[in-house]
């Protein structure tokens, strides 16, 4: 996938707002979900297509659905208890949504702390050390604790940024 964007360019100290020794600017395709999934609903209910939320709680509940010509299977992690399948394991992370900011188009990674402004909202997102993060969590319960420690370091950055790109402040500068 390399040859899909450009390689990320090395910035220099004076060349970035942020009050970081190294950093580099890029280019990455992003997939909004959300976006396509209101996109998809509105072109299948406007081709008369109809929603009807159904809840199974056994396999064979799912026989019901044989007149119908079309079945979306949104059942997630719910597969796991729908099919008995203890190989559906839970991922958890906690992501923090802040309001839609216009003209923002910017992603920003730092210390494993991701912020990615999209047309819906700004998601700030911990990433964890590894591919492991989260893994193995069900617990469901939103951790405002956590969100709110995602938000507060973003905030951080982004403020000594600024004061680092106002020289007449006399403090930071890159």
């Amino acid at each position: 996938m390399r040859d899909l964007t450009p390689a990320a360019v090395p910035l220099l100290p004076h060349e970035h707002p942020f009050p970081v020794a190294f950093a580099r600017r890029g280019s990455a395709l992003t997939f909004n979900v959300a976006d396509l999934a209101h996109r998809l609903e509105a072109q299948f209910l406007a081709a008369g297509g109809r929603l009807v939320p159904a809840e199974f709680r056994e396999p064979a509940d799912i026989a019901r659905l044989v007149r119908e010509r079309t079945v979306i299977n949104c059942t997630g992690y719910g597969a796991r208890a729908l099919f008995r399948d203890q190989s559906v394991v839970p991922v958890r992370g906690q992501i923090a949504w802040l309001i839609p900011q216009p003209g923002a188009a910017f992603g920003l990674y730092y210390r494993q702390l991701s912020v990615l402004a999209r047309r819906d909202g700004i998601a700030v997102q911990p990433m964890g050390a590894d591919d492991w993060f989260g893994y193995g969590d069900a617990d469901e319960t939103p951790d405002w604790e956590a969100a709110r420690a995602a938000v507060a370091e973003a905030g951080v950055l982004f403020a000594k940024a600024e004061t680092a790109a106002d020289p007449g402040s006399g403090e930071l500068s890159p």
